[in-house]
């Protein structure tokens, strides 16, 4: 174990380019910790970023492809292929699936029953030319009542947050079939309907009258008039709730507007989208699975772009830090040729001698590792904050400086509203070092030290002491 004392007495001997060393893998051991740091702080940000905007994934029309598709087709989109429960049929029944919602936007015509009439202005005529289905004579008519059907009102926007609420009879339940409605109190008032009775509603495309049987009655906070268009169907107190059933012979092609499937855990979201898109026959071109993902994206933009930039900075360190080492080595070497032809004429071994170089570079590295365990988290804190509040920045001018869109698509009937999480930036995420993180770091760094050292060792093998000393004569 001679070389071992002989690499410590050199360490001390030299004490410049020890130091030299010492600073060269301290910093190499600072930006990698740093880059390994960013990258755990990104991952526990994706959870809380997940965890804030919910646990629920929605299968509904992919609008930014049907606009793009009507931009190539000049405006000819062609028939949008329903979405049937036939499709997603197996869905529900995925392990990650805690909960689940059917919806269905359809309207319908009077038959017996009158709606609510809308509290129009005085010229007032913006929906003059608006109309939303046609019969079967090809005449244009304009729809008096809009459903919305679903296998859960409970777990509806409107009824979560009070602006709806029930006040006779029963919800619609997943166990609930057939047509089943609730209705709202003015219009319940207005025809002198109570839970029990019965009404009629008319499809407009086929002009077929459907018996409704009223399973409750719920009370909406919103003003009569209200509405952005004074028309019938608009009006709050003409919004009929019914079962998905009853809402399909409704509905434009039998279609789901939507499903809305709740996770047992938000960080099965991603799983649960792919097992979703094997189980089920929807067609990709037009349904897209959205767990919200824009309103995700723009929360973890910045911090990706930052963990993204760190990952770079982790390779360019490694190779950078690993060639200027071996550089020191190798110099180290020349310059002690003397050295080694004296210690391998008095019968020293190769592979010991270029332990003793190895030893000299592990030690030095130790020291440099020990003082970056105590000094990274700081240091990447403050580099993390810098280059996060600079990407923040930046994503807050694209936001700013991007126009909004003109017209939005929407449904219009007065269904379920957006009740999605808003994505806000993330602007602070908190730097830990873990155990892992040293591991991780360690034994990166004992790679980049070993082969910075045998590589120039190469020279020590194909020398003899006589060539050595001859030289340096």
């Amino acid at each position: 174990m001679d070389f071992i004392r002989r690499a410590c007495i050199s360490i001390w001997a030299k004490k410049g380019k020890s130091f030299l060393m010492l600073i060269l893998l301290f910093v190499l051991c600072s930006l990698v910790f740093a880059g390994f740091a960013i990258q755990s702080a990104t991952r526990a940000s994706e959870d809380i970023a997940r965890k804030k905007l919910g646990g629920d994934v929605t299968l509904t029309l992919d609008m930014d492809k049907l606009m793009k598709k009507m931009e190539e087709s000049n405006g000819n989109l062609g028939e949008v292929p329903p979405l049937t429960l036939k499709d997603i049929e197996k869905v529900k029944n995925l392990k990650a699936v805690a909960d689940y919602q059917y919806i269905v936007d359809a309207f319908a015509g009077k038959v017996d029953k009158s709606p609510v009439k809308s509290d129009k202005k005085e010229g007032d005529n913006q929906a003059g030319g608006m109309t939303v289905s046609g019969s079967s004579d090809g005449k244009a008519k304009m729809p008096d009542f809009a459903m919305m059907g679903t296998n859960k009102t409970n777990s509806l926007a409107t009824f979560k947050n009070g602006k709806e609420k029930i006040i006779s009879g029963k919800p619609i339940t997943n166990k609930d079939r057939g047509n089943l409605a609730l209705i709202e109190k003015r219009f319940a008032d207005q025809n002198k309907l109570k839970v029990g009775d019965t009404f009629q509603l008319k499809d407009l495309e086929t002009n077929k009258s459907q018996k409704f049987t009223v399973h409750g009655i719920y009370e909406n906070k919103e003003v009569s008039g209200s509405q952005q268009f004074p028309v019938d169907f608009m009006e709050p107190a003409n919004k009929i709730y019914t079962t998905v059933d009853g809402a399909m012979p409704f509905s434009h092609n039998g279609s789901l507007a939507s499903a809305k499937y709740s996770m047992t855990d938000p960080k099965l979201i991603d799983s649960f989208k792919k097992a979703a898109a094997d189980v089920s026959s929807v067609d990709k071109d037009f349904y897209k699975w959205d767990a919200n993902d824009a309103a995700y994206k723009t929360m973890m933009q910045p911090i990706q772009n930052v963990a993204s930039f760190a990952n770079i900075i982790v390779i360019i360190t490694a190779l950078a830090g690993g060639l200027i080492l071996a550089l020191l080595v190798l110099l180290s070497i020349r310059e002690r040729r003397f050295e080694m032809g004296v210690l391998l004429s008095l019968g020293e071994n190769k592979a010991k001698l270029i332990g003793q170089f190895l030893v000299e570079v592990i030690l030095i590295g130790m020291i440099a590792f020990s003082a970056a365990c105590l000094t990274s988290e700081a240091i990447g804190q403050t580099v993390t904050d810098q280059m996060l509040n600079k990407e923040v920045q930046q994503a807050k001018d694209e936001e700013a400086n991007t126009p909004s869109g003109g017209m939005q698509m929407a449904t219009v009937i007065g269904g379920e509203q957006d009740d999605k999480p808003k994505g806000e930036v993330i602007d602070k995420v908190d730097v830990h070092i873990s155990q892992q993180d040293m591991v991780e770091v360690g034994g990166i760094g004992l790679l980049v030290v070993i082969i910075a050292t045998l590589l120039p060792c190469l020279f020590i093998i194909r020398l003899q002491p006589k060539m050595i000393l001859s030289k340096n004569d």
